[in-house]
């Protein structure tokens, strides 16, 4: 017999080797119960072509065993029973899928990243209408700081010690 084994015999989930290497990664940790939650939302907007109904089974299957595992860990440490430890756990993981607005099924990734822009150019906007409110010195002020701390004045800086560098060069080379 043979030590190969045969790939009717392998987990559907090992012919998805960037995910395999992942949980293994992850085996263990919270992370890992995230991670396998967020492989079931699609969050691009039905650009995701799916996992196959096996791959899934798997990943659910590999989640509670990981959750287990955790609540394990935990009433082993606390004078807690399993069935609560399993709880708390499953509270933390719930909690934590909550807290992150990315992982709202109802929700897209494009639109949460929408809506972050648009508050952030908002955000902005009010600032310069504040600096506008506070006066002609502010807005001189603001003015200097932008400048001081613009790209354009870094690079011209950085040209200009090149070019005394370099002339300094040249002259020694020419004389």
């Amino acid at each position: 017999m043979t030590n190969a084994v045969r790939s009717s015999e392998r987990a559907a989930l090992e012919s998805i080797e960037h995910l395999k290497n992942k949980i293994c990664l992850m085996w263990g940790s919270d992370e890992l119960d995230i991670f396998i939650s967020r492989l079931f939302v699609d969050s691009r907007d039905g650009q995701r072509k799916g996992l196959p109904m096996a791959v899934a089974a798997e990943l659910a299957f590999l989640a509670e065993t990981n959750k287990m595992l955790r609540a394990i860990h935990l009433a082993g440490k606390q004078p807690i029973s399993l069935r609560d430890a399993y709880r708390m756990v499953d509270a933390k993981d719930q909690q934590r899928l909550e807290a992150d607005a990315m992982d709202n099924p109802l929700v897209s990734r494009d639109t949460i990243i929408q809506n972050r822009n648009e508050e952030y150019r908002a955000n902005r906007e009010r600032a310069r209408m504040q600096a506008k409110a506070e006066g002609p010195f502010a807005a001189f002020g603001s003015l200097i700081f932008r400048l001081i701390f613009s790209k354009a004045t870094f690079i011209i800086i950085g040209l200009a010690l090149v070019g005394k560098l370099l002339w300094v060069y040249v002259q020694k080379s020419a004389g």
